[in-house]
């Protein structure tokens, strides 16, 4: 009886966000981008000005500023039949952000090394829908309510998270063919996620003195803001037309974090056969300035790039690798939880308000080309993969919310050219991305409420999938 009480219990907060949040190179400035200025390890006779790898800031010999972004992005994120047959959860963003300043300043001090400095900001995610059931449905006990009960129910979602950065790096020779570079990153992220269902069911007119409905509403809403630092160690090694990179990224390192929690929770005269009596609960929370964390992993990159015959090109390939993360808490709850509704809110735990993440660890992979198409004027293509940390098995024990909304795999196109020009580049390009799953987890299902699943719905597995293109653009000035 108890199992199945507490399971009954974190039925009702089941609710988790499931749209680009579980990546690590979805930015246009990752590793494996390559067709933007600096995506790479390896060094690639690039003319950007902050690189992902430090150490090529030593083949940089100009004094420098570049802005780069995106012209324009647009991007749809959709979960067939997510709340029900027909019933889609759909989201559709754009933005027009240049997302990375950057400058590079060379210094013959003693032994010559190039300063690099960045502000970067990568608007991660910006996910939102909701939907609304209206049908009847066989709900409620015939004894209590003979034939179907008008149903009704809504369901809203929002998932927002961004990172702004600030980067400072120098890199410098040791020998003719090996350098070496160092970055420090502070950087702070902000996110919000609001989730919200409420379900009614209403009992037919003979149905003596039973009350007139029966009700589920469960709302939560977590928002933080946390600052961070880590830093990166970069090596790169030149012989001839081979060329070898590498990178270690250390963890982040928690400078500052707050957090808020907001949750409403309330069942009226719900009864599950395995229950003696219907439940009523009432539970409401609000907790302000809590200790915020968010964990970003140790990584290692490796790249390697070779010349084309009389340097009229490049292919370069790049890999990383992000370690897992345990499971832990983003935001904990406090014991100062307040529920009302007889014994079962004395199972009714503050640890189902936490905010949660667990990431396994992920290997992505990149390859690039380029091509000089004219004297002045040099074309790129790069694909890469950029797949999901989302973990069922280390959330497997977890009873809080799970921050996340996607859990599937992606892989990123890119095609663009640069115009070299004796005081600036101009880069220009398209990027579009794809991604999809079979096993999206439903959040809830209109098709199918009853008082067993606290008017939740059988959830079950359906279709979801992601697709974003944009235009590409950066602006390099050489002083």
């Amino acid at each position: 009886m108890i199992e199945r009480l507490l399971l009954f219990i974190f039925l009702i907060l089941s609710l988790n966000a499931s749209a680009q949040d579980t990546h690590y190179w979805s930015s246009n400035f990752s590793a494996g981008s390559f067709v933007m200025p600096g995506g790479v390890v390896a060094n690639n006779r690039d003319s950007g000005v902050v690189f992902y790898n430090p150490a090529l800031l030593a083949y940089s010999l100009k004094n420098s500023a570049s802005i780069s972004g995106n012209l324009y992005q647009w991007q749809l994120i959709k979960i067939a039949n997510g709340t029900g047959t027909g019933k889609d959860l759909r989201s559709v963003y754009a933005n027009i952000i240049p997302v990375m300043g950057s400058g590079t300043l060379h210094l013959n001090v003693g032994k010559a090394f190039t300063i690099g400095y960045a502000f970067l900001h990568d608007p991660q995610i910006n996910y939102q829908s909701h939907q609304q059931g209206n049908s009847d449905v066989d709900i409620i006990s015939q004894n209590e309510s003979p034939g179907k009960e008008s149903f009704l129910g809504q369901y809203a979602v929002q998932n927002k998270a961004s990172y702004t950065s600030a980067l400072l790096s120098v890199g410098f020779k040791i020998s003719d063919k090996v350098a070496l570079g160092f970055t420090g990153e502070s950087g702070l992220r902000h996110y919000f996620y609001q989730a919200y269902y409420s379900s009614r069911a209403f009992r037919n007119t003979s149905t003596g003195n039973y009350p007139a409905y029966i009700s589920a509403h469960d709302s939560y809403q977590a928002d933080y803001y946390h600052l961070n630092m880590r830093f990166k160690i970069g090596l790169s090694y030149d012989e001839g037309k081979n060329h070898v990179g590498l990178l270690l990224t250390t963890p982040s390192m928690r400078l500052y974090g707050k957090g808020t929690i907001l949750s409403d929770v309330e069942l009226n005269n719900i009864q599950p056969s395995f229950l003696p009596e219907p439940v009523n609960l009432l539970a409401n929370a609000r907790q302000t300035n809590l200790s915020a964390t968010w964990k970003m992993p140790v990584s290692v990159a490796l790249g390697y790039a070779r010349d084309f015959n009389n340097n009229k090109g490049q292919v370069n390939f790049t890999t990383e690798y992000f370690k897992n993360v345990p499971l832990y808490n983003i935001l904990t709850a406090t014991n100062d939880y307040f529920a009302r509704g007889g014994a079962i809110s004395a199972l009714y735990s503050p640890q189902l308000l936490n905010l949660t993440d667990a990431r396994r660890a992920v290997i992505n992979f990149g390859v690039g080309v380029s091509y000089l198409l004219k004297p002045n004027v040099t074309g790129y293509a790069s694909v890469r993969t950029d797949f999901s940390y989302a973990s069922e098995a280390l959330n497997k024990d977890n009873v809080g919310y799970q921050y996340n909304t996607t859990n599937w795999n992606n892989i990123r196109w890119q095609l663009g050219t640069n115009v070299k020009k004796r005081k600036f580049n101009l880069r220009t390009g398209f990027m579009f991305a794809y991604g999809s799953t079979n096993n999206y987890q439903q959040s809830i299902n209109f098709d199918s409420p009853s008082e067993e699943n606290i008017l939740e719905g059988e959830l079950g597995k359906t279709h979801a999938h992601h697709f974003s293109m944009g235009l590409l653009f950066a602006y390099i000035y050489n002083f």
